[in-house]
């Protein structure tokens, strides 16, 4: 009898393995990622600065996609990266996590991603280390603590980009995408709070950052008589919560878009877009943080067979340093009336995978600082350089 019932047991015990096995057997699990290495010369107008650096960004995607019998496509995506070390060693974190669902009447994503404003956005056509949109700004950003340029990161790029509209970032969201039909693609994604992710909850939901970020945006791609043409227009908008302290200043709500486009012919494109990035930023109560700033920006690429060059150009106005608090508490009020940025890069693939790349980038800024208590101003301006080589391995 014993023996009977261990012989049943370990039948059902197989038959429970045999049938989730079979019911995992839908779902194709895939391993790939990257590893980025750049050397770089910077320099610019503030003292005590390295001039030569090295960086690396590694990231491992982790895909498990899967296709039911009624056709319903379903999955997870997982991106590791490995961290900014600082003056601690470098750790791995995720980058991007989420599920989705998908089928002919468009795709879910739930998770920490990038929203619709990024998504859908259309803009001047990059190469290699992108340019105007790319890593070599990370070499050229540095946040001096006193004087007319405190608060503000010299070389950072605008509201977060020059291309796209402001956005929440890897905020953990929701997203819908319609299908491709006739060209044409929309979207919208809904994050509670922006710069909130994982298994992170906001316990007071009035502060910090924004709430209720919302993006949407659509656009279009195509293809006539040797043409390509990719036209499209995105927004976002969210409700500006107080800083630092319930009941201390608050960010004003704001609104912005994005509209861009791209045409190609052999190989070279061309594009450019606009940006309203309306009250971004902006602080209720502090004139020198609020108003409209905005960016447009153009760019050209040529690409034949391994070869890529393209040239960029970026110009942005009245953009705001960030919803920080200085050393008496008061949210600093610098802000740029001009922010001019050129670049140029080229990128080689020397095997399939694997690309060699390069980028001259020049920055110009004009900066104005108005104390939140005074009303005094005081202006500074900035020119800065950089160089970047980088190699890239896809796999």
């Amino acid at each position: 009898m014993v023996m009977r019932n261990i012989l049943l047991a370990t039948t059902a015990i197989t038959a429970v393995a045999l049938s989730a096995q079979s019911a995992q057997a839908q779902i194709v699990v895939s391993l790939g990622g990257y590893t980025e290495f750049f050397g770089a010369y910077y320099d610019d107008d503030s003292s005590a600065r390295t001039s030569r650096e090295f960086a690396l960004e590694t990231e491992i995607v982790v895909r498990a996609d899967g296709k039911a019998d009624n056709g319903l496509l379903y999955g997870a995506k997982v991106e590791l990266q490995n961290s900014t070390g600082g003056t601690s060693p470098s750790g791995v974190g995720t980058d991007e996590a989420s599920v989705y669902l998908g089928g002919t009447w468009g795709r879910i994503e739930l998770g920490d991603f990038d929203g619709a404003a990024d998504t859908l956005a259309i803009y001047a056509p990059l190469v290699g280390i992108e340019q105007i949109d790319g890593d070599a700004y990370r070499f050229l950003e540095n946040t001096p603590g006193t004087g007319p340029r405190a608060g503000f990161a010299l070389g950072g790029i605008p509201n977060g980009s020059l291309v796209q509209a402001p956005d929440s970032g890897d905020a953990t969201k929701v997203m819908y995408l319609t299908p491709r039909f006739a060209g044409i693609q929309g979207g919208v994604s809904y994050a509670t709070q922006s710069g909130n992710e994982a298994q992170s909850v906001v316990g007071f939901k009035t502060a910090g950052g924004y709430k209720d970020f919302w993006e949407f945006g659509a656009n279009y791609t195509g293809e006539f008589s040797g043409f390509s043409i990719a036209a499209g227009a995105t927004g976002s908008t969210a409700t500006g919560q107080d800083l630092g302290t319930i009941g201390g200043p608050q960010l004003e709500d704001f609104f912005a878009w994005q509209a861009g486009g791209q045409i190609g012919f052999g190989g070279f494109k061309v594009g450019g877009g606009y940006i309203d990035a309306d009250d971004y930023n902006a602080v209720s109560g502090v004139p020198s943080t609020s108003g409209d700033s905005s960016v447009w920006h153009v760019g050209v690429t040529y690409t034949a067979g391994p070869f890529a060059v393209g040239l960029t150009y970026a110009d942005a106005e009245g953009f705001k340093s960030g919803p920080e608090f200085d050393a008496t508490g008061v949210v600093p009020g610098t802000y740029a009336t001009s922010y001019k940025t050129y670049g140029g890069g080229v990128a080689y693939t020397l095997a399939p995978g694997f690309t060699v790349a390069g980028d001259v980038m020049y920055v110009d800024e004009d900066l104005r600082n108005t104390d939140a208590v005074t009303g005094a101003t005081t202006n500074a301006s900035n020119e800065g350089i950089v160089a970047v080589l980088s190699t890239r391995l896809d796999f």
